[in-house]
């Protein structure tokens, strides 16, 4: 009876090793599915995000033949809905969705002082009452400075000496290294030209609201506010192409341009695009001093167009974003990306 138990325990004993073994066994195996089928997905993942990229690729590749052809491809009003950001292109069975901005209607910041270093003074004067009328969105609270001017061309001017500009009664005074070295997470002042225009968030008196904007409540009674990148480049000559700027822009080329006249500088063009400063003095409401204070900061036709292209490309739930700046060349009409990144 002894023996009898203890094969019946040996046999037990082998067949629960059996049993273990082949649960590690199928537990091997399912994780070895569970991970080809992970690999699988993420393959496929990968292969889907690559066409959404594959689709903003050829939104770009759009955009610069439409801006070969046509400069002014944003005054055609056949073509203009296709780059509005508003519409859907297709791309074989997925789209895209095209974004295009003329920097050529923007101040320019890096062009607030001439390479000898000299004051460009109306464009100084230009974003003061840019400033005057970003803060009167605000009401009391107007949380721009004068002195983000002076801190914006200390910011790229190659000097260590702070800009006070004398001609402002308010209080206006600039920042260099000092400054930032002081800060609690210090970094240099460039003393050299903004690259991007978010470099700004890094100019002493700038803020993320006050950059981007800010978005209203109605619960709160608070009012939306137009934020300043809209309104500013880091391109171009610096003279502001009166075909592309916003009344924003347009009122803050003169004390004079009151809103109603800056409006009518664009309903104007809406139905003839200007192609020379002169008619400017056509508009309703101009003035010949108004027009003498304006020849010499604008223009219709910029050197060297840049333009900012956003894409999104869609396939499926995957969606991938990129952003280019290309130029356009105004005697070959060549275009070429100066900048690109994925967003």
């Amino acid at each position: 009876m002894i023996r009898k138990s203890s094969k019946n325990s040996e046999s037990g004993i082998a067949f629960i090793a059996v049993l273990l073994i082949i649960a590690v066994l199928a537990v091997i195996i399912l994780e070895f599915n569970y991970e080809s089928r992970m690999k699988l997905h993420l393959a496929d993942n990968f292969h889907l995000a690559s066409q959404a990229l594959n689709c903003a690729e050829a939104g770009i590749a759009i955009s610069m033949a439409a801006l070969r052809q046509n400069s002014d491809i944003l005054a055609d009003e056949e073509l203009s809905p296709f780059f509005s950001g508003m519409l859907q292109i297709p791309i074989e069975e997925d789209y895209c969705i095209i974004s295009i901005v003329d920097e050529s209607g923007k101040i320019n910041i890096n062009a607030l002082r001439t390479s000898g270093g000299q004051l460009v003074r109306h464009r100084v004067d230009q974003m003061l009452r840019l400033v005057d009328l970003l803060n009167y969105q605000y009401g009391e609270d107007s949380p721009f400075s004068y002195s983000l001017i002076p801190a914006m061309i200390d910011w790229v001017d190659p000097d260590d000496d702070v800009t006070y500009l004398s001609f402002v009664k308010r209080e206006n005074v600039g920042a260099e290294n000092d400054h930032y070295q002081n800060l609690e997470d210090p970094y240099p002042c460039k003393n050299a030209p903004f690259d991007v225009l978010s470099e700004l968030l890094l100019v002493k008196g700038m803020t993320m609201e006050m950059f981007q904007g800010r978005a209203g409540n109605e619960s709160t009674g608070i009012k939306p506010a137009n934020g300043i990148q809209q309104f500013l480049t880091v391109y171009g000559d610096g003279k502001i192409n009166i075909n592309a700027a916003s009344t924003t822009v347009i009122q803050s080329l003169s004390d004079r341009i009151d809103y109603t006249l800056a409006q009518n500088i664009v309903e104007h063009r809406r139905f003839s695009r200007y192609e020379s400063i002169k008619q400017l003095q056509e508009v309703p409401g101009m003035t010949s001093e108004i027009y003498g204070d304006l020849r010499g900061s604008v223009t219709v036709r910029p050197q060297g167009r840049y333009y900012t292209v956003t894409v999104t490309g869609v396939v499926g739930q995957f969606v991938r974003k990129v952003q280019v700046v290309l130029r356009r060349d105004g005697h070959t009409a060549q275009v070429a990306a100066v900048l690109r990144r994925e967003l």
